[in-house]
């Protein structure tokens, strides 16, 4: 096999998508990916079996936290169903429904120069053409008449069946399936001489006149007098194979004899009245009907049984007395107990069992005292009739509809005007149809008994059930009458499969290959009622044999669901869709547009628009080519393709059921709907009436030029493949009154084909004209123009007089070759012989006895228009517009088409798009060139990139400096910008905006305030309004009345870049473009503004994402949802990280040095040292932006993973700086007033600090750096000899001073004289009241809880805090004096809380690291050493904290648990199952059993924390199961994909990160931030120790 083409297709596997349309593979295959997003419970195990009956098993791919993929290469075109099984939670293997892609056939034309070289034609491209056999010339004379299709447009010829027919001369009643019709050949020919020349004459057709052939097959049934019938009747539903169809043959009997005696009743076998009708109906029931006892057929013989009963009943002695009794409850009973059914469909076939019934009654006469013999015999009696009572209404109902049924239909056959109204009523031609076929007795069906010989008819049902055969056991149609049958076809019986039928199913396969040797495709006939397994088992065999087989159908389902249900099963490419259905010009409109194609300025395609020869298929344009890039593309639900006919050969023609003028517009506007299009031979000639297939003797006329509406029928089926073949992809309808408009747009260039067509129905012609059309910057030329009239009264003709003729002089000789005429030009057609050409009127040869339209008159032009105009209008800065009018002559059954396209409107010369030779190109072709969409396959994948859905939206568009895909200039325009400027260009809250722009977010009208001022916050409206290509969305339509967000992005970017400069080049990049895009006008803005915005997003992704050291590069088609997560969330550092005026990390100017060399980061003017804000919304600006419990918890996955070590250092020096009481401050508020009131921030800070020497290149010199300490430590602190002993003091010590004091950062320490502190100060205790204490600091708490104090106790952990306050990140203080809860922590944690236990042992334990290193000089913390402290905690936390089985304290709830804190004031705190374990650093700490038995226990909410735990203690620590570690991380992916919906899903979280809180099941709870430092960086840690 060649190496597949560079195009992968992705399918995400979700139980709403079932179909997918898949495009047709080229020589080399192209690539299908199935994905099942990690985590989704069909991850676990997954396999995908795939194929057809004989499945395929495939196993999923996985590796490491990749979606589990499977890779198919598509190289053969087909149906291919699919179901994947995947292992449930109880252990059980568990398959999906099942699902199908459809892979279309490769259709080859060879190309108008080289007959023997072939391009593909598109489904879209398809212009069918149906012909009815019998009325062609013989075979050899086929030629010329192609030729004439041909020239008409038509690629594709649908033939009727080519096969004998039956006694009615229907091509559909076929005699024989194997022999095809003499009459189609000269002279007497055998079988095989027939297929030889049919076959080589479809081929001459082909290769000649580039037209493909494809013919019907019916399957459900043959004619009725077709002679194998006799040799094989058990092929049929007759009264042996199906003897529940017994009532209603001889319903069906009784009416033939009815029919053929009518006359002898007293009727007048002629109905012309509906009075005379319903006398016959009544007689039928009264004198007919009620003689056949019907009824007989669903009731218990009473007297029969009762009979029976009597003989074998012997009288009970019942003492008590009789009491009444319930009948119908007693009636049931018995029913229930001794009914019987045997199901042979027999009169009184229904019965109860003797023996049964006498136990009954013995029961029942003594329960309620029934004494004589006579009396329980009655009662016996009575329960049968009780049960024969529903049987006995069940007829009633089934007798009214066999009246209604004949009643009728004997009145649309015999009276109505639009009926066939067929005359004499008689034995050949009964009263209504006939039901079922009689066999003849003769010498081959003599042996047969009669019940085999009486076949039932096939036909049809309004609004049935497909899925139900009408003809089986389970189905009363037959006997109700409900069948509209044909009674020249007897309905074919397969059974469940070839066993049932076997030689059927021989004679029908055989019948299939004949004509799929013969034909390039189908159509299924009734396909509805053809069995779903008989036409998929032939289609299989037919596909054996022609893989490329076109197969087309027509589907009378009622329900979409069950078209899809077809088409998947079947792998049906095109479904017939037919205007003459629609009743008025909107559901015309309606039709048109519902048949595929885009909005006109989408945002993406789908992939049955894909460009082919992207697929490497060769095409008759050269506007795309073959990728020599990976295209990848994913793939959403499919809707069934239409093939949309503006005629059938079974519908009523326009001048039937509208108007004779309404041939062109109808014609016009199915030719412009994006799909295969057709109609049927007779059509465009103007044939006035449907003809009859089984009636009609008169043959097909050859056409000349001007027939009826041939020349302008020849350019739309022209422009229909033009527009298929070039990508026409896009398309606007509109419909106003009897007007319909249609704009095709191809979705790069925008050129265009707009149609005004004005309909002509019935009773029209007096509304309005069509509203002026306005095209902003297109230009537009006539491309066609006509108007027909049509003669329709005998013996008038539409022609001009003579004189009137003469006053058009270039009418054109009849005979000419089409070619564009300077003006238009009337073509006549008519039946009066008349020949233009000549004065003398002679016979016109061709249409004595031959199948000819009606008199007709087309003005036609391909250059100019009389019924209507386009004017451009100058409207000043280089805009100009154009208006299309349509005039008062523009009358029913007349188009226009114009050709629309862009231009640049200069003063001094037009330049038109794809013209060479000018010395200025046009806007378009500016703002192609610098998007680089001049080349036209990256404009396609703009657009399907576009088009992902939330998973898959993150993937990058660029993954390396040099990929061909960046416009010129853009990478250029990043590439200097730093985190903080990252920030201000894709982020910023509204607090953030407010403070340093002055002004909010961007509001769009109906629908509300983006979330971001920067590029992400419209991108995160741009990319669901994208995925849904949902052009009507309220930010397009504010993007079509105004520039304003243009002019709002340039607007702050250009006045940040006054003090960030490297914005410059990015600003200047936007606004060329964006002039580019205010210039293209109102119909394409949204798409160029969506391209630009989220090209200059990926830029600025890619900057980021280009400095992370964490993620691993990715050169896979599909990265993994984790991967993307994962690179989504590191997404938050650039969100939370900026600067402001109102704060930064310290209040005035640091005097040291705060960055790592060469990488100093510049503030300029007001702004701030940028810093990490605890989240948005709420911790964004002023005071509460900097938490340094959350920063520190966040500091790792933030800022050191990804290697932002500078943003780390500055935070850590910025906190360190303010120590104070031994204490990290966990609200910094810049160093200004940092508030002391957490005992956990300091820990945070510490393991912050550990983690940044062991990570970053710096490493443990860091702890050599000397901090400028913002307050004046105590005089055991100061840095010297003697630090850590000088039991001094001075002024002012471990108290608040004001920044500009001079004293503030005047002391320094290093950070390891920092950390010394901090563990000594610890050691010897903590205790102090805050600063400032009172309501100004914090309103809510009580004056107790200013209190802090922290001191050494049992076990060497650290106790602290009081109930009074709240020291952990559990931080919600009551606030409601009428709850009563006010000052009152809702978690009161003092004591010791566990994570700090946890983060104390992991601190020292870095102490014991780097004890020995030039960078530490202390051995002890008093005379404790570092490892004997860690010892100490280490020996005690299990007992201290492990709350064992059979635990006897009256506060224990929960067992086999960790205690959240020990010590606490009140004890039963220390027994709640919280969270704080995991957080606890130290894993060491736990014994390893019980730390997973407690962590089964429950999922906890500290998510990031809880799941590393659960993955160290279940996949490493030892004593974990190896055999579960899949399953453990499995696990760990579904709860992650809770959080990659709340990370990729900008409708429900457009802050593209994760919230603060959630509710149950990850639910939205309000008053969360909506994007949470910590929860992010944890995850990211998370997937750092998984990768």
């Amino acid at each position: 096999m060649d190496k597949p083409v560079q195009v992968t297709l992705f399918i995400f596997f979700a139980k709403h998508d079932r179909y997918f349309r898949l495009p047709p593979p080229s020589q080399t295959p192209y690539s299908l990916h199935f994905l099942i997003t990690a985590g989704a419970q069909a991850s676990n195990s997954p396999v995908l079996s795939f194929n057809r009956h004989a499945f395929r098993p495939l196993k999923f791919e996985i590796q490491g936290l990749s979606d589990p993929f499977v890779q198919l290469q598509i190289a053969r075109p087909g149906c291919y169903e699919f179901y994947v099984e995947y292992l449930s939670p109880t252990g059980t293997f568990v398959r999906s429904p099942p699902g199908a892609f459809v892979v279309d056939p490769v259709l080859k034309l060879p190309t108008e120069r080289d007959s023997h070289h072939e391009t593909i034609l598109p489904l879209d491209g398809i212009n069918i053409l149906t012909v009815i056999p019998k009325w062609m010339p013989t075979v050899n004379h086929w030629p010329q008449f192609f030729q004439s299709f041909s020239d008409t447009g038509y690629n594709m010829v649908h033939f009727a069946p080519v096969n004998s027919r039956g006694v009615s001369n229907s091509p559909y009643a076929i005699y024989d399936q194997l022999s095809l019709s003499d009459d189609l050949f000269s002279g007497k020919l055998s079988e095989q001489e027939k297929d030889e020349l049919l076959g080589k004459t479809l081929r001459q057709i082909k290769q000649q006149f580039r037209v493909l052939s494809v013919s019907d097959v019916v399957w459900n049934h043959t004619a009725c007098n077709s002679l194998w019938l006799q040799h094989h009747p058990e092929a049929g539903y007759n009264l042996v194979t199906s003897p529940h169809l017994r009532s209603a043959y001889e319903l069906d009997e009784a009416i033939m004899q009815f029919s053929a005696k009518i006359e002898d009743h007293g009727f007048s076998a002629v109905l012309e009245t509906e009075e005379q009708l319903t006398k016959i109906v009544d007689f039928f029931k009264t004198d007919i009907l009620a003689d056949l006892n019907l009824w007989q057929f669903y009731v218990v013989d009473v007297k029969m049984h009762v009979d029976q009963f009597k003989n074998l009943w012997r009288e009970v002695k019942v003492p008590s007395p009789p009491i009444p009794f319930p009948l119908r409850e007693e009636a049931l009973g018995l029913k229930k107990l001794a009914f019987q059914d045997p199901k042979t469909f027999l009169r009184f076939s229904k019965g109860v069992d003797l023996n049964l019934s006498v136990q009954f009654m013995e029961q029942f006469v003594r329960k309620y005292g029934i004494s004589s013999a006579s009396e329980q015999i009655n009662a016996y009696q009575s329960l049968l009739d009780e049960i024969n009572l529903d049987f006995y209404k069940e007829w009633d109902g089934d007798r009214d509809a066999i009246i209604s049924g004949i009643s009728s239909r004997a009145k649309y056959l015999r009276i109505e005007q639009h009926g066939p109204r067929l005359g004499k009523i008689s034995q050949s031609s009964p009263i209504v149809d006939t039901y079922f076929t009689r066999l003849p007795r003769n010498d081959v069906t003599k042996s047969r008994k009669g019940d085999e010989l009486y076949l039932a008819n096939n036909g049809w049902i309004w609004n049935a059930d497909p899925l139900m055969n009408f003809a089986g056991p389970e189905s009363k149609a037959y006997l109700r009458r409900e069948v509209i049958a044909w009674g020249d076809c007897v309905k074919l019986r397969y059974g469940d499969g070839p066993q049932d039928n076997p030689w059927l199913w021989d004679h029908m396969t055989q019948y299939t290959l004949k004509m799929a040797r013969l034909f390039h495709g189908f159509r299924i006939d009734n396909c509805h009622s053809t069995p779903i397994h008989v036409a998929a088992y032939l289609l299989d065999k037919a596909r054996a044999l022609n893989p490329n087989l076109y197969v087309f159908a027509e589907l009378f389902t009622g329900s979409e669901e069950k078209d899809i249900m077809f088409v998947s099963k079947l792998g049906i490419n095109s479904l017939i869709r037919e205007a003459m259905q629609a009743w008025d010009p909107a559901e015309l409109s309606r039709l048109a547009h519902r048949f595929g194609g885009c909005p006109v300025g989408s945002f993406t395609l789908p992939v049955e628009q894909l460009p082919l020869q992207i697929l490497g298929h060769e095409v008759n344009s050269s506007f795309y080519h073959e990728t020599s890039s990976p295209i990848v593309v994913e793939i959403k639900g499919s809707t069934p393709h239409a093939l949309f006919m503006d005629c059938t050969h079974d519908n009523e023609t326009p001048h039937e059921k509208r108007t004779a003028e309404d041939t062109l517009p109808n014609a016009a506007i199915t030719a412009m709907s994006i799909c295969a299009v057709g109609s049927v031979k007779g059509y465009d000639e103007i044939v006035p009436k449907l003809l009859n297939v089984v009636t009609e003797t008169r043959k097909y006329r050859l056409p000349r030029r001007n027939d009826g509406i041939l020349p302008s029928k020849t350019e739309l089926l022209t422009l229909h493949h033009k527009l298929a073949v070039e990508g026409y992809s896009e398309i606007h309808v509109h419909q106003e009154g009897e007007f319909i408009s249609i704009h095709r747009v191809h979705p790069i260039t925008h050129e265009g084909y707009l149609l005004i067509a004005r309909c002509a129905f019935k009773n029209n012609g007096h509304g309005p004209k069509h509203s002026p059309i306005r095209l902003r910057n297109q230009r537009a030329e006539v491309f066609q123009s006509a108007s027909l009239t049509v003669d329709t009264k005998p013996g008038h003709s539409c022609l001009p007089k003579r004189q009137q003729r003469r006053s058009f002089p270039n009418l054109r000789d009849l005979g000419e070759d089409l070619s564009p005429p300077l003006s238009p030009v009337q073509y006549y057609h008519g039946f009066d012989g008349f020949d233009v050409e000549h004065d003398d009127q002679q016979p016109f040869c061709g249409f004595e006895g031959c199948i000819s339209g009606l008199p007709c008159l087309l003005e036609f032009s391909s250059t100019l228009s009389r019924i209507s105009d386009a004017q451009h209008h100058d409207l000043g800065n280089g805009q100009f517009e154009t208006v299309i009018s349509v005039h008062d002559n523009f009358n029913p059954g007349s188009i226009v088409i114009y050709r629309t396209f862009v231009e640049q409107q200069s003063s001094e010369t037009t330049i038109v798009v794809g013209k060479t030779g000018k010395e200025e190109p046009s806007v378009f072709e500016r703002l192609w060139s610098s998007l680089a969409l001049d080349n036209h396959n990256n404009g396609i994948k703009f657009m399907l990139r576009m088009g992902y859905d939330a998973l898959a939206a993150p993937r990058p568009w660029f993954r390396t400096e040099t990929d061909h895909m960046w416009p010129p200039g853009l990478l250029d325009a990043v590439k200097d910008l730093n985190l903080a400027e990252l920030n201000l260009l894709l982020y910023r809250s509204y607090p953030e905006e407010k403070e340093t722009m002055g002004e909010g977010l961007y509001d769009i009208p109906g629908h509300g305030s983006l979330v971001y001022a920067g590029i992400q916050g419209f991108a995160s409206c741009l990319l669901p309004v994208c995925s849904r290509n949902d052009t009507g969305h309220a930010l397009c339509n504010n993007l079509r009345q105004g520039p304003w967000m243009m002019e709002y992005t340039l607007n702050r970017i250009r006045r940040f870049s006054n003090d960030f400069h490297k914005l410059v080049p990015l600003y200047q990049w936007l606004q060329t473009r964006f002039d580019y895009v205010k210039a293209v006008g109102p119909s394409f803005g949204p798409k160029y503004f969506a391209i630009v915005m989220l090209l200059t997003h990926q830029a600025l992704k890619f900057k980021a994402f280009h400095w992370q050291k964490l993620l691993p590069a990715y050169t896979g088609p599909h990265p993994w949802t984790a991967h993307t997560f994962i690179q989504e969330a590191l997404m938050t550092t650039v969100q939370l990280y900026g600067s402001l005026y109102s704060t930064g990390l310290f209040a005035v100017p640091y005097p040291g040095d705060l960055y790592l060399p060469n990488r100093d980061i510049k503030v300029q003017g007001l702004w701030r040292q940028p810093s990490l804000a605890a989240g948005l919304t709420h911790f964004a600006t002023e005071y509460m932006r900097c938490w340094g419990r959350d920063i520190f918890i966040s500091l790792r996955g933030l800022f050191l993973l990804p290697g932002y070590y500078n943003a780390a250092r500055a935070h850590l020096i910025a906190f360190g700086s303010t120590l104070r009481h031994g204490l990290i401050p966990n609200l910094l508020d810049q160093g200004n007033k940092p508030r002391y009131n957490a005992r956990d921030a300091t820990w945070f800070w510490f393991y912050a600090v550990a983690s940044y020497c062991r990570t970053s290149p710096e490493g443990n010199q860091f702890l050599d750096v000397k901090i400028h300490r913002r307050f004046i430590p105590t005089k055991r602190y100061h840095s010297g000899p003697g630090f850590g002993s000088d039991e001094g003091h001075v002024p002012d010590e471990d108290t608040w001073i004001p920044p500009t004091d001079s004293r503030a950062y005047y002391y320094t320490n290093t950070v390891a004289e920092l950390l010394q502190e901090v563990l000594d100060r610890h050691f010897n205790g903590i205790a102090f009241r805050e600063w400032n204490a009172g309501p100004n600091l914090d309103h809510a708490m009580s004056d107790e809880g200013f209190n802090v104090k922290i001191e050494k106790g049992k076990g060497g952990i650290l106790y602290g805090g009081n109930q009074f306050n709240c020291g952990t990140w559990m931080d919600k203080m009551g606030d409601s004096a009428k709850a009563g809860n006010r000052g009152k922590p809702a978690t009161p944690r003092d004591g010791a809380p566990i994570e700090i236990v946890g983060l104390l042992k992991h601190c020292l334990g870095f102490i014991i690291e780097i004890e020995h290193t030039p960078h530490w000089h202390w051995k002890t913390v008093g005379k404790t050493t570092y490892k004997q402290w860690s010892d100490e905690i280490q020996q005690s936390f299990e007992s201290l904290f492990y709350v064992p089985s059979g635990a006897n304290d009256p506060n224990v709830q929960k067992t086999e648990i960790y205690k959240d804190v020990v010590g606490a004031t009140h004890p039963s705190a220390e027994y709640q199952l919280r969270p704080n374990l995991c957080i606890a650093m130290a894993p060491e700490l736990f014994d390893p059993s019980h730390a997973r038995a407690c962590l089964e226990i429950e999922w906890l909410w500290v998510t990031g924390y809880f799941l590393r735990a659960y993955y160290h203690f279940f996949t490493k620590a030892p004593g974990h199961d190896p055999m579960r570690v899949p399953q453990i991380v499995l696990w760990i992916q579904s709860v992650i994909l809770r959080h990659k919906k709340h990370m990729h899903d900008m409708d429900s979280n457009p802050y593209c990160g994760l919230p603060e809180l959630t509710n149950k099941d990850g639910a939205f709870c309000y008053g969360s931030s909506a994007t949470q430092a910590w929860s992010t960086a944890t995850m990211i840690e998370l997937f750092n120790d998984i990768k």
